[in-house]
Order: structure tokens, then C-alpha cells, then sequence
């Protein structure tokens, strides 16, 4: 059973709903860094990467970029539930659904080969398609330029894999000179 497409049109209508268009394609680069890194993703891996972050479209974003492990232990959680509750009205396999769980359940820290894949291609999309937007912003939410330059390291810190490392190196390189430019 082939799940993907109605995961990803789960999300987009999600996104839609919750007025976060943008947020569309910062999940689907993460299907992208996906592929790029593990060419034979399987198909539960395509599914955690769409839907890592799909209770920030149910929730809101209540964790408001935090860093704080307890706060991203229950981000993960939260989506690993609502990716779960998604699969079960899909009728998906219950194998299929633990293992998009456990993928979600470790998309912040990583872990096993593929959760470290799955940590990578998010990590990788947050600098490509957030870093900048959140720098260019970062007052306005109430950040101090040390507390932006903090996000993005930590960030980038999570990615496991020189090849990860390497391709996002340059989006980190980009926001944390934008950053010193902001007054």
C-alpha cells in the first residue's frame, strides 16, 4: 500500500488550514534531503519526513523555536500521535505506523541510521528554507541576536553526517552573516 501522496496532501492541507503555506515546502525539501542522503528511503521513512512536523499544524508553533529538550521531546510526540491517529484512519499497517512513530519520535536528536537521516534532511531544510526568514525576524519575536545565533548552531549541530554537514554548511554561513548585519 502506497501511503505517501495522501501523507503529503495530509500536510499540505494542514498547512493550508493553519495559514502556514510556506511551511509546505520546508516539509517537502525534507523529503528531498531524504532522498538526496538515502536514495532508497523507504517508504515509512518519505511519510516521517513529510509529517515530522504536523502538529506544529495542528498546535500552532507553542514551542516558539525552543531549543529546550523537554519542549522538543513533546514536539515529537505531538506529531508522532497525529502522524499515528493520520495512518490509522488510513488504514496503514501497524507495523508500517510503529515505524513512523519511532522515526518521528526522533527527528529532533537522531539515533539510528535512518533516524539520523530523517535529524539531517530536517535540519538541512530548517537552514535552507527557515534560517534566513527567522534571522530576518528574529527581533520581532522577541529574540536577542545571541539567542538567534544560538538557534541556528544548534541546529546545524544536530546534523550527524558530513555529507548533511557539507550541503548545509553554506545556508548556515549565509543567515549567520545576515545576522551580523542586523543592527
Amino acid at each position: 500500500m502506497e501511503i505517501y501522496p495522501e501523507a503529503e496532501q495530509f500536510m499540505v492541507d494542514a498547512c493550508t488550514v493553519a495559514k502556514n503555506e510556506t511551511d509546505i515546502s520546508y516539509h517537502r525539501r525534507t523529503v528531498h534531503w531524504v532522498k538526496f542522503l538515502k536514495p532508497d528511503a523507504s517508504e515509512a521513512l518519505l511519510v516521517a519526513a513529510i509529517l515530522h512536523d504536523i502538529e506544529r499544524e495542528m498546535n500552532g508553533d507553542w514551542k516558539a523555536g525552543s531549543s529546550d529538550p523537554i519542549a522538543l521531546q513533546k514536539h515529537e510526540e505531538l506529531s508522532a500521535l497525529e502522524a499515528e491517529m493520520f495512518l490509522q484512519k488510513e488504514k496503514a499497517d501497524e507495523k508500517f505506523i510503529e515505524k513512523v512513530k519511532d522515526l518521528i519520535l526522533h527527528h529532533e536528536t537522531g539515533g539510528t541510521e535512518e533516524q539520523n537521516i530523517l535529524c539531517d534532511a530536517d535540519a538541512a531544510a530548517w537552514l535552507e528554507e527557515k534560517a534566513l526568514r527567522n534571522v530576518r525576524v528574529y527581533k520581532k519575536k522577541g529574540k536577542t541576536k545571541e539567542e538567534m545565533k544560538e538557534k541556528l548552531m544548534d541546529v546545524f549541530g544536530r546534523i550527524t553526517s558530513d555529507a548533511a554537514k557539507r550541503m548545509a554548511r553554506p545556508w548556515l554561513d549565509d543567515a549567520l552573516t545576515e545576522l551580523e548585519k542586523i543592527n
